[in-house]
């Protein structure tokens, strides 16, 4: 089986975690993650994918629980 990749970043946005005193620390905002079965090659297989990926995905029709409108 070939490799199969979406493109989207591999990190998540650094921004600053803010207090009721507005003190100010460091956090990240993490990846909103979904899991999702898509078709590859003719084969179901789960996968953790980012809201983006998965708007991309329902658009192609590559996932098992969403169809295009016809």
């Amino acid at each position: 089986m070939s490799s199969f990749a979406f493109k989207h970043r591999s990190t998540a946005h650094i921004g600053n975690k803010v207090s009721h005193a507005k003190n100010r620390s460091k956090r990240p905002f993490k990846f909103n993650l979904h899991t999702v079965t898509v078709l590859i090659e003719g084969q179901k297989r789960k996968m953790r994918v980012p809201s983006g990926v998965l708007k991309m995905l329902k658009k192609s029709g590559m996932t098992t629980h969403w169809k295009k409108p016809e």
